[in-house]
């Protein structure tokens, strides 16, 4: 496998134990005559992204109000195309974070969007940006794109491939706002970015 470290952010370790969570949730390889791009030479893409979201589930605190209950699961959603298929379902099947299962959920247009802890919004939504996240700007959400400029618009986590290797934006005005707080150690890894005014 090809080094995943980001040039110039440090913390490979840390880095380092995100991705290997692609690995741990037994994602491989994608479906037979489907195209992705793979950034780190033998992990594809959406391996990668599937990844950081199991890992951002450690790493990112939500009020307690967020959940219903002690056991109630933390619940993913996609909206517009989904670019994981199947294998972010096989991933996170029988995976806990903090004894919490997972849930997915896809939501094919804005005004399917249901109330989740996490919102993957792909690039193909950039038109639908603000609409999605006007929708959601009333919950306890982690909103996590894929596309340059979505931390500025307010996602508040950014995952972008560049050269082969991940870079994460935080957007922390979106953080706070959504009622959320963010471990140090993931702060440190990504660039800290504003809404754009």
């Amino acid at each position: 496998m090809k080094d995943m470290n980001p040039p110039g952010m440090g913390g490979g370790t840390f880095l380092g134990s995100l991705l290997l969570a692609a690995s741990f949730c037994g994602m491989t390889s994608a479906s037979p005559g489907e195209k992705r791009q793979e950034p780190s030479g033998s992990l594809p893409e959406y391996v990668v992204k599937a990844g950081f979201l199991f890992n951002f589930a450690k790493y990112v605190e939500w009020p307690p109000e967020a959940f219903e209950k002690n056991d109630t699961p933390i619940s993913i959603g996609i909206v517009g195309t989904d670019p994981f298929g199947d294998e972010i379902d096989k991933a996170l099947k029988n995976k806990t974070v903090k004894d919490r299962s997972f849930s997915i959920h896809r939501f094919r247009e804005t005004g399917d969007i249901r109330q989740c802890h996490i919102l993957f919004v792909p690039r193909s939504e950039k038109s639908r940006l603000h609409e999605i996240l006007k929708q959601v700007e009333p919950w306890t959400v982690l909103t996590v794109g894929e596309d340059e400029g979505f931390a500025r618009a307010g996602i508040v986590v950014n995952i972008l491939i560049e050269k082969e290797k991940p870079r994460l934006e935080v957007n922390t005005e979106a953080a706070e706002k959504a009622k959320l707080t963010i471990n140090s150690k993931l702060l440190k890894l990504a660039t800290i970015v504003r809404t754009a005014k």
